[in-house]
């Protein structure tokens, strides 16, 4: 049996203002409108289905940390019993990864919730948050900022200092080196046409590129825009596109994800028109899902944001769909795993469409073995920030998948979320563990765009 919500009293925070409504014949005695924000929450039988799925629970065995005790939160603040700060301050600890949507039998989404409570109390950003938004929100400070990464890669600093641990003494930027990837792969940009023949009747799609990719894995977009270019597509590169929202939308400054949803709106728009719109990053199409309902009253940005809802994919959705050109060749491992972005298995369904891709030019694809000490099908505990936020927790989320991958013998891991694959490689780094973490893009652009492999190198 899961345990009792009275678990909670170990937070500090007093247990009457954490217990649930009480139920009368099958009537809640506290009743509020349906149309209060928070009204999702009163569904809530405190059964204990999502105990087993949420990824700081397993870590913690703490209630408070639980859906259910994150619903009792948000009871306990609609009740007068918590303030906002209060009940924001055990919300943050909420990954989003929407595990718990699936498993509630009462169809309660706390993760919804928590993204409601910090919409009225943002979650307040570090000055390492500041520092990279002011890199990705503008695409020039990305690319140049990409440069200095790739000089620091290529020119072996990172290698020496890892070798001889230099940083174990910072602790704080010992984690953040470690996040940064060693290898990138050299793939040119899509060449311009040099004739216009034929470009007319091709269906016309824009690529839009995360900032996430752009800054960390600046290869990933330029594959992507081969495989569109491949599979038949008329490819137009955003140039002036910076950062879609994703971390605002996390955080719940939804001023500023407004004002990332229009710049970005007003970059497709200019570029229309588009049959649709091909995120590399799976977490900017989870964005961008969202931005008719971000932009809902405003004169201008809501027709916007209608015309393209549709239209937006992840690039394992849109190659899914078409049919594949002949590939150059197969790949060449024999134990391959996808891992799934929680947000865009949850939230949009994606799950057998990046496995399609990948099964046409690899018959090596495993799942990870599944436990009750391994969430291997779970989240990785990177969650956007929270890795950067709360460092030590985001680890002991990410053990269990990196002991599932490492039993399944897996050689290749392959995601479509940078978010993801920088906590995951980091992870296999430092337990020497010889498993290449590669983007979707990356991977597909060898079958199908090369006739010779990609030189296998370790992450």
């Amino acid at each position: 049996m899961p345990p009792d919500c009275r678990t909670v009293r170990q937070s500090g925070i007093p247990f009457t203002s954490l217990q649930p409504p009480v139920r009368i014949a099958g009537q809640l005695e506290h009743t509020r409108a349906p149309t209060s924000p928070f009204a999702n929450a009163e569904k809530c039988t405190q059964c204990g289905y999502c105990l087993p799925v949420c990824p700081t629970y397993r870590v913690e065995n703490n209630e408070l940390h639980s859906p259910r005790g994150r619903v009792s939160i948000i009871l306990a603040l609609r009740n007068g019993d918590l303030s906002v700060e209060e009940a924001a301050t055990v919300l943050d600890h909420c990954l989003l990864c929407q595990a718990c949507h699936a498993a509630c039998p009462a169809g309660v989404r706390p993760g919804k919730l928590a993204l409601q409570l910090r919409a009225h109390h943002p979650l307040p950003a570090s000055r390492l948050s500041h520092l990279l938004h002011l890199i990705t929100n503008h695409p020039r400070a990305t690319a140049q900022a990409a440069r200095l990464l790739r000089l620091y890669r290529r020119s072996g600093l990172q290698r020496l200092l890892r070798r001889l641990r230099l940083l174990r003494w910072l602790p704080g930027l010992d984690h953040l080196e470690a996040l940064l990837p060693a290898h990138e792969p050299d793939i040119p940009p899509l060449p311009e046409p040099t004739s216009t023949a034929g470009m007319t009747e091709r269906p016309r799609v824009a690529l839009l590129a995360g900032c996430m990719a752009r800054l960390f894995f600046p290869a990933v977009p330029k594959a992507a825009a081969h495989l569109l270019q491949a599979w038949g597509m008329q490819v137009v590169v955003l140039e002036s596109f910076g950062c879609c929202g994703a971390p605002y939308r996390e955080s719940g400054d939804r001023t500023t994800l407004r004002r990332q949803a229009q710049r970005t709106l007003d970059a497709l728009h200019a570029a229309a028109p588009l049959q649709a719109v091909v995120c590399d990053s799976s977490i900017c199409a989870v964005t961008m899902r969202s931005y008719l309902r971000v932009m809902s009253g405003d004169p201008i940005y809501e027709e916007k944001a209608r015309q393209l809802a549709e239209k937006v994919q992840t690039l394992s959705q849109f190659l899914a769909a078409h049919p594949p050109p002949p590939a150059q060749q197969n790949l060449p491992f024999v134990r391959l795993a996808y891992h799934d972005h929680c947000q865009a298995r949850q939230g949009l369904g994606i799950i057998m469409e990046p496995r399609m891709v990948l099964g046409r030019l690899s018959k090596g694809i495993q799942e990870l073995p599944r436990s009750d000490s391994i969430s291997a099908d779970g989240c990785c505990g990177a969650a956007g920030e929270y890795q950067l936020r709360y460092p030590q927790r985001s680890q002991q989320i990410r053990d269990g998948k990196l002991q599932a991958i490492q039993e399944g013998g897996i050689e290749l891991l392959v995601g479509e979320n940078p978010g993801c694959l920088l906590h995951l490689a980091a992870g296999l780094q430092r337990e020497d563990a010889p498993v290449m973490v590669r983007h979707l893009a990356e991977v597909l652009y060898e079958g199908y765009c090369l006739s010779q492999p990609i030189e296998k190198v370790s992450s």
